[in-house]
């Protein structure tokens, strides 16, 4: 059976074509286990709906009701009516109506722009906010085969409430909308061994570090980099920590700005090496 063949000619019905992919991956299987957070309706740029048609257990987190009503009458798999986050308990949520897809837990003054621009308005409403583990140990999920988050910046949140080392799943897809420098969510994904391999329109992919399938040896190599920063970081740090308790406080300023500037050069250069 040629499997890729086969994935080409499935009606896709993924944001940028994402379950095509992923069956050219996973192939005939029909017992795997998803989690979509961020569903939408269940179809509409849907990963899973495709799996779920196969015989997987799939999962759909979504914080708006009137999406969580469309979803349990066109889809069979559980659904759970909340905003995946690292903490429990209640939030605030902006419903962009008509533009629901760019809804989210944070409104920043440029997002309502846009959101006004594209025709929409703001509605305010509370959600409950729970994390992705306890949604799985509600749901009864064990295992997990791919994991896609598209919550309109709040990724790193989502990642924090979830146990990477215990569910391991082999592929996470992530529509990262962090603010541009900011590399949490890269770093969260390579501190528990996850290579960046893929992008597909505004998704980015990851797989673990000892798939060799996925993951092919110049991505490790910058996987490796990648840990060598977070190392230098993390010297950093202490660095600044032990001067700051055990002499800092008997510097005159002048001395403390020389030593910081010392530091960001030998920084820089370690950065651009």
């Amino acid at each position: 059976m040629n499997t890729e063949t086969d994935a080409s000619r499935l009606e896709s019905h993924a944001q940028f074509e994402e379950d095509r992919i992923l069956a050219e991956i996973f192939g005939e299987r029909s017992d795997g286990a998803c989690v979509e957070v961020g569903a939408n309706d269940g179809r509409t740029g849907s990963a899973s709906y495709l799996f779920e048609q196969r015989g997987w257990q799939c999962l759909l987190v979504e914080p708006i009701p009137a999406l969580v009503d469309e979803i349990r009458k066109h889809r069979m798999c559980k659904v759970v009516n909340c905003a995946a986050s690292a903490d429990e308990g209640e939030a605030k949520f902006f419903v962009a109506e008509n533009v629901e897809a760019v809804s989210g837990l944070d409104l920043s003054p440029g997002r309502a722009e846009w959101i006004e621009r594209a025709g929409g308005t703001v509605k305010e409403i509370t959600v409950r906010t729970a994390t992705l583990d306890s949604l799985l140990e509600e749901a009864g999920f064990d295992q997990l085969d791919f994991v896609t988050i598209d919550v309109e910046g709040h990724e790193l949140s989502v990642l924090e409430g979830f146990n990477l080392d215990s569910y391991r799943p082999r592929i996470v897809i992530l529509e990262d909308n962090s603010v541009k420098g900011d590399m949490g969510v890269i770093k969260h994904m390579t501190e528990h061994g996850y290579v960046h391999f893929k992008r597909t329109g505004v998704n980015e992919w990851y797989a673990r570090a000892d798939d060799a399938q996925l993951i092919k040896p110049h991505e490790i190599r910058r996987f490796e980099r990648v840990k060598r920063l977070q190392r230098w970081d993390r010297r950093r740090r202490d660095l600044v920590n032990r001067i700051a308790t055990r002499g800092g406080r008997w510097f005159p300023e002048p001395t403390k700005r020389r030593l910081r500037r010392a530091y960001e050069s030998v920084r820089g250069k370690s950065n651009s090496s």
